[in-house]
């Protein structure tokens, strides 16, 4: 059984008492032949997306934050009441609603007008690579 512990920094678990190298198969291939690094083998201490190495634009993805609560008439505990510890909205009203998470995501749209035409010139495109290969 594998034992872990935390990284607070990235707020992962992290296997310590790895097994020797030797147990794993090899897999994927070498860049080139020197760096004898596997191309799958690279630790990136931050998301992907901030890695300039990467993506060196800023991040492609949309980002909408995953909310849990009541945004209007939540009920306020005797304790926050008498400390006016709570959350308002415009309208006054108690809300106990609080940002738990993230969702990212490439969100596109498109017509079917649009996939069609686009179909069409992929498979034209490929019958002309055929027939040049031919």
């Amino acid at each position: 059984m594998p034992k872990y512990t935390h990284d607070d920094l990235l707020d992962v678990d992290r296997e310590i008492e790895v097994p020797p190298s030797q147990m794993f198969i090899g897999l994927g291939w070498d860049e080139d032949k020197e760096s004898h690094r596997k191309h799958y083998r690279r630790f990136y201490p931050d998301e992907l997306e901030n890695v300039k190495e990467l993506l060196p634009r800023e991040s492609p993805f949309n980002q909408y934050e995953l909310r849990r609560g009541q945004t209007r008439g939540a009920k306020v505990g005797f304790w926050k009441k008498l400390t006016n510890n709570y959350k308002t909205d415009k309208s006054g009203q108690a809300s106990d609603e609080k940002v738990v998470g993230r969702f990212k995501a490439i969100i596109e749209v498109e017509g079917r007008e649009e996939r069609k035409e686009y179909f069409k010139k992929k498979y034209a495109m490929i019958d002309k690579l055929i027939e040049g290969l031919k």
